[in-house]
């Protein structure tokens, strides 16, 4: 039976015209864009950019119903799919009875069991990260904080007995990167055809990348005994029931792409930014290091100290609410609904961005403040990147790195990028 359609017709506020100088000012500078709009039109925003209708939604009751009360009419945003990089849907592009058997058969990859193998090589590397810092050294902690980010993802992807340059690793980064900023521009798919040295680039780090995958993928079809690396769990994932197929190597191929690069940046720029607050924010800093000290007693870390150390997770809440790593996600309407109050047509591109409410005082008080204890108080609201997965890995990593190090504090200039990340 059809849906009926929306009776109201009226479009939410925002401004008017093709949106040339507005797509100029999103690539240029995308977090003072989404914050303008904010500033002018509140919870709600409809523009246009050439071609394509877009809508940003910043109310938290908005935000639900995008991705939780209305999300059958919406399916996942364009950029992913149309990197020429994924050529299989997967558990961040999927939609549909796709999205639920790709989640199905990858769930045992990220049940306790699995993580506790990912755990170790976290710790490891992050031991490893702080036993090179010494008293008096000047440390890039983002450049540290990335490195560590990619050796983790390369031994927990792809096993520790496989040898993966992490310089390849920054190179596909980039290279999907590229791919999906050429999503956002007219004529995009014509210019990734090109004979560009980017494209180049990007081609080239594919095929090595590719040459590193597949033959991860062969050497876990003839491993039966259980491994802790993700790869394998993808190759061995099958459905109990016997009603969905296995994941082919193609789609194993593209998951841990996918994975690789929600996983990397999105972790680091994490951790990076809640040494910055530490380092800004001294009884914090000395409250998180009592707790550490207490729990640990002087021994490394394991992933069951996590929930014995609630103050540290409330560390690394206040940081995700204050700067999001990921703070907006992409949604096209795939039939015309209604979203606060407002006419949404179908092939609107709607774009959840929580990092805006997250630091305003009528659902945060003192938002401006770095506050950990707030989340230990009883009745505090979720922020919507509470319990990400990508953020859980950075929280696991940075618990870890959390143990007394030597006596550090920021040099100047110390100023992460303050636009964080966007997923469409």
């Amino acid at each position: 039976m059809p849906r009926s359609v929306p009776v109201n017709t009226q479009l939410p506020p925002g401004p008017k015209g093709l949106g040339v100088s507005r797509l100029l000012s999103r690539l240029r500078n995308p977090l003072g864009f989404y914050e303008q709009l904010y500033e002018q039109y509140g919870d709600i925003a409809y523009f246009r950019i050439l071609s394509r209708n877009f809508c940003v939604v910043y109310g938290p009751d908005i935000i639900e119903e995008v991705l939780v009360v209305k999300r059958t009419s919406f399916e996942k945003g364009p950029m992913f799919k149309r990197t020429r990089i994924l050529n299989n849907p997967t558990s961040i592009t999927a939609d549909g009875d796709d999205h639920r058997r790709i989640r199905k058969l990858i769930q045992p990859a990220f049940l306790r069991k699995a993580m506790g193998g990912y755990a170790e090589i976290m710790i490891e590397e992050v031991l490893r990260t702080r036993g090179n810092w010494r008293d008096s050294d000047t440390i890039d902690i983002d450049a540290d904080m990335h490195q560590m980010a990619l050796n983790i993802i390369a031994k927990t992807f792809f096993g520790r007995d496989t040898e993966i340059d992490s310089r390849l690793v920054k190179d596909i980064i980039t290279a999907m990167g590229w791919s999906m900023v050429l999503t956002l521009i007219p004529f995009g798919d014509l210019v990734a055809r090109l004979p560009l040295g980017r494209n180049r680039q990007r081609d080239r780090a594919i095929e090595a990348m590719d040459r590193v995958v597949y033959d991860v993928i062969r050497k876990a079809h003839s491993q039966r005994e259980e491994r802790t690396e993700l790869v394998w769990w993808l190759v061995h994932a099958e459905d109990e029931e016997g009603i969905d197929r296995a994941l082919s190597d193609a789609e194993v191929r593209d998951e841990s792409y996918a994975m690789l690069l929600a996983g990397h940046e999105t972790s680091a720029n994490a951790l990076t930014w809640c040494f910055y607050y530490l380092s800004r924010n001294p009884a914090a800093r000395t409250r998180l290091e009592a707790e550490v000290d207490e729990v640990l007693d002087g021994r490394p870390p394991t992933m069951e100290d996590c929930d014995r150390l609630p103050y540290t997770r409330a560390v690394f809440d206040e940081a995700l609410r204050v700067t999001p790593p990921t703070y907006i996600v992409g949604r096209t309407a795939i039939e015309d609904c209604v979203l606060g109050g407002y006419h949404i047509p179908k092939g609107t591109v709607v774009q959840p961005c929580w990092r805006i409410p997250q630091r305003e005082e009528k659902y945060f008080p003192e938002a401006g403040e770095f506050k950990p204890e707030r989340w230990l108080e009883s009745g505090q609201p979720q922020h919507p990147t509470r319990g990400m997965p990508t953020c859980r890995l950075a929280a696991a990593c940075g618990r870890a790195s959390a143990r007394r190090s030597p006596g550090w504090r920021p040099c100047s200039p110390f100023q992460p990028s303050r636009s964080g990340g966007a997923s469409r």
